[in-house]
């Protein structure tokens, strides 16, 4: 008898000693602590790297701003972008020799969708019409195929 209550200790030991609350052991009612921080920020102002680069920035863009030349001058930025460019002219060109092309090749596609096979019916062996005796057939049950023709593949 002893040794099942010590077993049965042994088993529900665990259960009793494990806490389900969300809160640790250590952790006691009423006492909160919190961590301060300790961290050093620097001090701000206008002397960090970030707004001396800006300052330079703007002082670059305002001097090119203001020594810039006219629009209307052939300055050498416009004349070198006007040497890599494309002419108006040389677009239109290049866009009425593809509008003539796309309508080719719409007409090309239309014709082979469109297309039916002709109205002929190609026998395999065109010989086998005369190959019954003509006088072998009842009356109204033979064609007259004295006029007919076969047609060769070039007579299309």
């Amino acid at each position: 008898m002893l040794t099942r209550l010590v077993a049965r200790q042994r088993v529900f030991s665990p259960l009793l000693r494990q806490r389900n609350a969300s809160t640790s052991q250590s952790d006691h009612h009423g006492h909160h602590h919190v961590e301060e921080d300790t961290t050093v920020y620097p001090k701000e102002g206008f002397a960090t790297p970030a707004w001396r680069r800006f300052f330079v920035v703007s002082m670059i863009v305002g001097a090119a701003y203001q020594f810039a030349p006219e629009p209307s001058e052939e300055a050498f930025v416009t004349r070198w972008l006007a040497m890599y460019t494309t002419t108006s002219e040389k677009w239109l060109d290049m866009n009425v020799r593809h509008t003539a092309l796309s309508k080719d090749i719409a007409d090309g596609v239309e014709l082979f969708a469109t297309a039916t096979r002709p109205p002929v019916h190609r026998m395999r062996f065109p010989q086998m019409m005369d190959n019954a005796s003509p006088f072998n057939v009842q009356v109204g049950l033979n064609a007259d195929t004295r006029n007919f023709v076969a047609k060769t593949e070039h007579e299309q």
